[in-house]
């Protein structure tokens, strides 16, 4: 019982404003193509209504609306078309409009042009159009509102009297069934974008330090040579004596020194350009930075892991653009890493099991 109340509310419980961020891309491109294909089905939808409309007299007053909505539809399947699915602004409101203009044209269709009949496209559009888009909740709902009232406004003015009531009443009662019914389901469907989100960031994120993944660092490789200009610079660095720490203090104290390392390579060369690659291994990239630029940062980071007790080996190695090898460059910064490490050894006394020499 605690579980499936737990499982209601989950599904009912709202997106956090740090969960949408990370869905905001993905529901973005879902809903320009959600945009495309409902100006598409519209379009065939009006041209069948222009068809029908002249051989039925019933219809036939309704023309000029199906051809006004036909060019409508038409031009925001255009501009659709043009927009990029990363640009979110222009997106967000080429949903409001579509959502709008579906619920205009069902208005109009109910009041305006089939005053003595029953409107029964606008209880039908205000239910099914909002499912077909997402976006936060409180958006959706204050849009089904606006359009309520704007109904309820037309059939005041325009509804026979012999149907203003049921038209007020139906529209608010289904209205009022819409956004219960999309506030459930929007959940559902944000909170499903949420899980592949995560899937996806889980695939390329190391969940220990929170910088890239091996799987990262192999699909980067390939674009690497050619996303700089000047020259790419390779820094490989390795966590000293990681083993004999977990076996002496606890794998959460490595941990931590894991985390350490993975951070000052973060702050000095970005997180999106610094990879755990293997246990104790990290490689970060830094492109068109002159060796004096490059010398400060891998300083900088030696000495504020030293300062927390880090003791890293690093290894350095530039590549002048174009027709950068980046196996070979990383190869070069692996050796260099590793002369550093055995001058370490040297230095410290220590042999590579943590063993005074």
């Amino acid at each position: 019982m605690a579980s499936a109340r737990n499982g209601r509310h989950e599904a009912w419980s709202m997106t956090s404003d740090e969960q949408w961020r990370q869905i905001l891309p993905s529901v973005t491109k879902a809903n320009r193509r959600s945009v495309r294909v409902v100006s598409v089905a519209f379009s065939l939808m009006m041209l069948i209504c222009i068809l029908i409309s002249n051989f039925s007299s019933k219809m036939s007053n309704a023309l000029p609306l199906y051809v006004v909505s036909l060019g409508c539809s038409i031009a925001m399947y255009a501009i659709a078309s043009k927009v990029d699915d990363g640009d979110e602004r222009a997106v967000s409101v080429l949903t409001y409009v579509t959502i709008s203009g579906l619920l205009l044209y069902s208005t109009i269709l109910g009041t305006l042009f089939n005053s003595d009949q029953m409107a029964a496209s606008f209880p039908a559009f205000v239910l099914a159009s909002p499912l077909l888009f997402m976006d936060r909740r409180r958006r959706l709902v204050t849009c089904i509102g606006i359009h309520t009232l704007f109904f309820v406004c037309m059939a005041l003015a325009f509804d026979s009297p012999r149907f203003v009531v049921d038209d007020v009443t139906n529209s608010c009662l289904f209205s009022a069934v819409s956004v219960g019914i999309n506030s459930y389901l929007l959940n559902v469907k944000l909170k499903h974008e949420y899980a592949q989100a995560r899937l996806s960031e889980l695939s390329w994120i190391d969940l220990l330090t929170g910088v890239r993944n091996r799987n990262s660092y192999e699909r980067a490789l390939a674009g690497l040579g050619s996303s700089c200009k000047l020259s790419l610079t390779c820094v490989f660095a390795d966590l000293n004596g990681l083993h004999e720490l977990n076996e002496e203090s606890g794998h959460s104290v490595g941990d931590e020194r894991l985390k350490c390392v993975a951070a000052m390579l973060s702050s000095a060369f970005g997180g999106d350009d610094t990879y755990r690659i293997g246990g104790d291994e990290f490689v970060s990239f830094c492109r068109d930075l002159d060796a004096a630029a490059v010398t400060a940062k891998v300083a900088a980071v030696r000495a504020e892991t030293e300062a927390a007790h880090c003791h890293v080996s690093l290894g350095v190695s530039t590549a002048k653009a174009p027709g950068i090898d980046v196996d070979e460059l990383v190869k070069l910064a692996e050796r260099q890493m590793y002369e550093d490490k055995r001058r370490y050894y040297e230095r410290t006394g220590f042999d590579r099991r943590g063993r005074r020499s």
